[in-house]
């Protein structure tokens, strides 16, 4: 776990903590906001209606003990959170799982028959119902939405671990 936490820093994550799955937010509007808001509904492996709904993420965050939240100023959350996840599970942390931070780029446009690369792509954790302004405020987190352009960006990660 401390070689995660370790990756994560390294790459520019602050911070990165671990912290109990059940604290985790979910509610149903943040899929609402995908829908009225992304252009990536409905046309992305990785986003809604594709990612499960706030109460199947519930569930699954309700079966972990243990989670990992950070936050980084650049692009690239979704890959942190994969790459952090793939070293969990080599390390024998057999159920870890992430979830990263808006639509995949991991293509210029999705397949329509289906992911070029299941193993790379992970959903979003707004995708996903989680409030993340709300999980990232209930662990003393700043966040707040951008007013001004060239403001600075926070974009989160989550990694499940049990």
């Amino acid at each position: 776990m401390e070689a995660c936490l370790e990756y994560l820093r390294e790459n520019g994550a602050d911070p990165a903590i671990v912290i109990d799955p059940h604290t985790v937010v979910t509610a149903p509007w943040p899929r609402l906001r995908c829908q009225f808001g992304c252009e990536s509904y409905g046309h992305n492996h990785c986003c809604p209606p594709e990612a499960p709904d706030y109460t199947r993420t519930r569930a699954v965050l309700d079966s972990y003990s243990t989670a990992v939240l950070f936050r980084i100023h650049h692009y690239g959350a979704s890959r942190m959170a994969w790459e952090c996840a793939r070293r969990l599970f080599l390390a024998g942390y057999y159920k870890a799982l992430a979830f990263g931070s808006g639509p995949c780029k991991l293509c210029p446009s999705c397949d329509p028959a289906g992911c070029r690369f299941p193993g790379k792509a992970i959903p979003s954790m707004e995708g996903c119902g989680i409030d993340v302004f709300a999980t990232a405020r209930a662990h003393d987190l700043e966040i707040h939405t951008l007013r001004e352009v060239g403001e600075e960006h926070s974009h989160f990660g989550l990694i499940l671990v049990e």
